[in-house]
């Protein structure tokens, strides 16, 4: 029976990735290459920006001031203050699961707090909420995982993991920990053992079965 669900952040519980990859392109535009806010969401999303960023800079041969990536940030949490919305389903899904739930994230811990409290959904997880960034641990690490649930009381097998992102599941499924894939975007998923949804209402079928 799974006793503890734990969620990825951004495009899991909010839908903040295509939000904040526009942001990027229209950022990027700025300094020279125009890039595909799409094509930047399906080649990065679940990565960190630190390493999103570097990978531009050599791809495109760009050059980024030494204050971009913070400054991005901070017009990423304006943004979210103003147009970020929870995944479809989420709200009503959190307030009707009885399991412990925690927040597993690559994303930095003020960042992910801000897109929770203003999506609303910050009152499912208190302070159960684990960034890469407070952790030392980026997925697809599997550490951030075990972290996460030995920090909540639970064993691997009596958890859950939710992803939505190829690195993400990468490192739910090496923690050992039975993992979901949210697959909005038709990724193919390299695991058998692997549930695959493509909207989180069907989580509801897959805890019935647990």
């Amino acid at each position: 029976m799974t006793e503890c669900i734990l969620f990825d952040s951004d495009g899991t519980l909010v839908d903040s990735e295509p939000l904040t990859f526009r942001a990027l392109a229209e950022w990027l535009a700025e300094l020279g290459p125009a890039l595909d806010a799409d094509e930047l969401h399906l080649r990065y999303r679940g990565w960190k920006l630190g390493n999103v960023l570097s990978e531009l800079e050599a791809v495109h041969g760009l050059v980024l001031p030494p204050d971009f990536e913070p400054r991005f940030r901070a017009y990423q949490r304006e943004r979210f203050e103003v147009e970020l919305q929870p995944v479809p389903g989420v709200p009503e899904l959190l307030r009707d699961l009885p399991q412990a739930k925690a927040v597993v994230t690559s994303g930095p811990l003020a960042k992910v707090r801000k897109a929770l409290a203003v999506t609303g959904l910050d009152v499912y997880f208190g302070d159960n909420v684990y960034s890469a960034y407070e952790v030392g641990i980026w997925k697809p690490d599997p550490g951030i995982y075990l972290h996460a649930a030995a920090d909540m009381g639970f064993g691997p097998a009596r958890c859950l993991a939710i992803e939505d992102s190829p690195i993400g599941l990468a490192a739910a499924v090496e923690s050992g920990i039975p993992s979901v894939f949210l697959n909005r975007y038709g990724d193919r998923c390299p695991y058998d053992d692997v549930t695959e949804i493509t909207s989180m209402d069907e989580l509801r079928t897959v805890l019935a079965d647990r």
